[in-house]
């Protein structure tokens, strides 16, 4: 291969028989091991220079017909765009771009880092929050603590100083980056990388809101009325439009997205939109029959006990329940399971008479 110039096939460890992607697939794992970006190693932009040739010169159909006929001497000398910096008539950025995509996600090509300057919407927020019983069952306003982005009042939100004349940053002019010149076997290449100066920003250091350290906003703790709607329980959530985080530079806040939980209750238990509680009656009253009073989600009521009740029987007030969620016109209904007192001690009347009224069954 002497005779021949490079291999570029083994430059990308790849068969003379490869296709197009494999090319591609071999110039992305490699390029994403020496690019000079990723790579500080004193040798890496010698060996990424290397390597971009032969991808420049394989990725071609043209280029690569005639390599493998008169190896690299019949790449030699080949004119090559204006923009000396393109692939097969793609720009080597676009290229480098695809290829660095999943790396340089929110970077940038060659390890820029834009800062947005203009206006920044505020994060959406999550929480847990335990509402009481009967809120959750009627609905109602209730406050709630939250941790958040507030606009920082030093700056209005602006993250710079409102005494500052001049915020962009001197040497990258308010852009976050600065140009960087390579050479390659093609021709030059121009790559970007991070001011040094305002670390990406392009706000310029001596401009920058010391409170709330150019960000805008700041984190304090707030208190947001949510509007609990009637019925809810464990695991639905609500959504607060405008309570999440403030957004920076004028941009909108972000939403407040509560999940609900439902704070247990001593007197009733819930099943779905149905209440349940438990009332106990004597012996008497279970025989003879009896009106008691039972305490529901909406006060006390009054309901029958027919005579012959047994124990455990159910007994059901309708739409005496939580109203359904979405429709609270609707309700579920309230269940009562009875229990039967049995008297463990009975005096020697009692006695007597309990043993005449069983001969009498």
């Amino acid at each position: 291969q002497s005779s021949r110039g490079e291999d570029f096939y083994s430059v990308l460890g790849v068969r003379r028989t490869a296709g197009e992607r494999e090319i591609k697939d071999a110039f992305r794992k490699l390029a994403r091991k020496w690019h000079p970006d990723v790579n500080k190693e004193s040798g890496a932009q010698a060996k990424f220079q290397k390597i971009a040739r032969a991808y420049e010169v394989l990725a071609d159909p043209q280029k690569r017909r005639r390599y493998d006929q008169f190896g690299e001497a019949g790449v030699e000398g080949l004119p090559y765009p204006p923009n000396t910096s393109s692939f097969s008539g793609q720009n080597l950025e676009d290229i480098l771009g695809e290829v660095f995509g999943s790396v340089f996600n929110n970077i940038g090509f060659g390890g820029r880092r834009r800062a947005p300057r203009g206006p920044q919407k505020g994060q959406d927020l999550s929480c847990e929050v335990e509402f009481p019983f009967n809120v959750a069952c009627f609905g109602g306003e209730w406050p709630v603590q939250v941790k958040r982005a507030e606009v920082c009042k030093s700056c209005d939100g602006q993250g710079t100083k409102k005494t500052a004349e001049n915020t962009n940053c001197w040497k990258c002019k308010g852009t976050g980056y600065t140009a960087v010149v390579m050479p390659t076997p093609v021709g030059t290449m121009q790559t970007e990388q991070p001011c040094n100066i305002c670390n990406g920003s392009g706000v310029d250091p001596s401009a920058v809101c010391q409170d709330c350290r150019g960000k805008g906003t700041k984190p304090e703790s707030a208190e947001v009325s949510v509007k609990v709607p009637a019925g809810c329980t464990n695991g639905n959530q609500l959504r607060v439009r405008g309570e999440g985080d403030k957004g920076a530079r004028g941009g909108p806040p972000g939403d407040l997205y509560i999940t609900v939980k439902v704070a247990p209750s001593q007197e009733f238990h819930r099943e779905g939109y149905d209440i349940h509680t438990e009332s106990t009656i004597g012996v008497c009253d279970a025989m003879l029959g009896t009106t008691i009073k039972v305490r529901t989600i909406d006060g006390t009521a009054e309901i029958k006990v027919p005579a012959g009740t047994q124990p455990e029987t159910k007994m059901r007030i309708r739409d005496r329940g939580v109203p359904k969620l979405g429709k609270p016109s609707e309700r579920g209904d309230h269940f009562i399971r009875v229990k039967v007192q049995v008297p463990t001690r009975l005096s020697t009347e009692q006695t007597k008479l309990a043993e005449q009224l069983r001969s009498k069954l």
